[in-house]
């Protein structure tokens, strides 16, 4: 499938889906059955997530904050075509230095993570094949490399090729505002950052204002990533299956850009 520039730079201008419900009546005994097939077949797809070290489906959100008490919040759009592959966006609609990035994801099913490639205002990167940020399953010590090609956004000029090697450094329970966490903390072997155009960023879009020489992205499975240190130390406050304490703010700039509810 060709590569789709304007499914990166343009999706986030798509309308949620308008849904309209028809007048109810009561399902006789074989809707019956296919409701809780259905029923059934939703639950088994929802319990998926609960094996995935970055846990993909339309709504989902994490939301951090740092030392200084700023918040960061990013939150899963609708699959959109980038290169051979469907990847999942994640957006940032709240964060200050990062707001209005969007990141593309894929789990696998083994837990691992790959990512894709980023859009940051004018520019991104894609990457051919994606980079695999977590190669499941993880133990301490564990290391692999992502040789790759990395094209320039929006001209999907080719940019260089580059190998990204990472290692698991620890696997802590760590303690964050949200909870509780076994944990993997996995960081770079090398410094990416000084690879990408426009700056020194992450691979996956955000500024670095330093650099951690450990674990810099501390992933739970199921959960996502529990805490991450770019700079900034940025732990986990709320999510998806735990929402308790979201800020009113927050929790509508959720509802509005990805549920249709004003």
């Amino acid at each position: 499938m060709p590569f789709h520039p304007e499914a990166i730079i343009c999706y986030n201008a798509k309308q949620p889906n308008q849904i309209t419900s028809p007048t109810p009546r009561h399902p006789g005994r074989f809707e019956m059955k296919m409701i809780l097939a259905c029923s059934l077949v939703l639950l088994l797809v929802g319990s998926a997530g609960a094996d995935e070290y970055l846990p993909l489906e339309t709504g989902n959100f994490w939301s951090y904050r740092d030392q200084d008490g700023f918040e960061e919040m990013r939150v899963v759009g609708e699959p959109v075509p980038v290169l051979q592959g469907n990847p999942y966006p994640i957006e940032y609609p709240i964060s200050s230095e990062n707001q209005g990035l969007v990141n593309f994801w894929t789990s696998e099913p083994d837990g691992g993570v790959l990512l894709w490639g980023f859009w940051r205002d004018t520019w991104g990167i894609v990457y051919q094949p994606p980079v695999r940020m977590v190669d499941a399953p993880l133990f301490v010590g564990k290391t692999w490399s992502n040789p790759v090609d990395l094209y320039a956004l929006p001209d999907t000029s080719f940019y260089m090729t580059a190998d990204f090697p990472f290692t698991v450094h620890e696997d802590p329970v760590l303690t964050v505002p949200a909870g509780e966490f076994a944990t993997y903390g996995i960081g770079f072997i090398d410094d990416p950052g000084k690879l990408l155009p426009g700056g020194r960023y992450t691979l996956w879009g955000e500024k670095i204002t330093d650099k951690n020489r450990g674990a810099d992205t501390w992933y739970s499975l199921g959960v996502g990533i529990v805490q991450q240190e770019i700079g900034d130390l940025l732990q986990l406050e709320t999510y998806t299956d735990h929402p308790v304490g979201v800020e009113v703010s927050s929790w509508g700039a959720v509802k509005a850009l990805y549920r249709g509810v004003n």
